[in-house]
This record gives structure tokens, sequence and C-alpha cells, in this order.
């Protein structure tokens, strides 16, 4: 009796921990950097995958790059800045060093545009 109670509880234990999932989860999210100023930020996720749109202040300079490959010990800086037209540019950098940059263009309306860095990811958690 105790030999199929054992046999029970092993078998039992057994089918639980197979059944447990360990496994690797993809994730995914948007970063979406528009307001004036520094924005720093890093991505919690292995084998990151990224897709950056980098739009200039004031209509300016247009930049899609895909396939970016993005790692999860760097700090990543969006910085949006809109301090005067003639030095107004958006900048991606990883740990601090310029990965992309857009100049502005040139003012056309009274409303200024602030330009924006739109980030797509997707990885693995």
């Amino acid at each position: 009796m105790k030999k199929i109670f054992f046999i029970i509880g092993f078998i039992t234990s057994f089918l639980f921990l197979s059944c447990t999932s360990n496994g690797v989860k993809e994730i995914s999210g948007t970063l979406l950097f528009n307001e004036i100023g520094t924005h720093s930020f890093n991505i919690n996720a292995e084998n990151i995958l990224a897709t950056i749109t980098i739009v200039g202040p004031n209509k300016g300079e247009v930049q899609v790059v895909e396939n970016v490959n993005l790692y999860r010990t760097v700090d990543y800086t969006a910085k949006i800045n809109n301090k005067s037209i003639s030095t107004s540019k958006s900048e991606l950098l990883s740990n601090l060093v310029v990965l992309y940059k857009v100049k502005s263009g040139n003012k056309t309306t009274s409303n200024l545009d602030n330009g924006y860095i739109k980030i797509d990811w997707k990885g693995f958690y």
C-alpha cells in the first residue's frame, strides 16, 4: 500500500513539475518621446530588435532605421531640443554617444513643432 502511494506521489510530482512554465516569453512595446528635454531609459529584455523613427523639430529631417539591436545593459537617452530654430535637433544617444541625429526644419508657422523619437521594440524576457 505504501508503495502505491509513493508511486502515485512520484508521478503527480513529476507531472506537476514538467507542466510548470519557465520558458522564455516574447515582449514588445513602444516608447515615444515628444516633449522638449532629455529623457533616459533602458529596456529590461534580451535580444531586443527595434525600429527607430526620429523626426526633427519644425517639420525637419525624418529618419527611420529598422532592425536595430538594443541592449539591456545600455542606458539610452532621447534628446528633444528646441532652444532656437537654428540649433534645434533631435538625438538618440547610447551611453552618451550619439547614435542618430536629425536637424530642424525652417520655421513655417508661429506654432513650433517639437519633433519626436519613437522606438518600436520587441525582445525576450
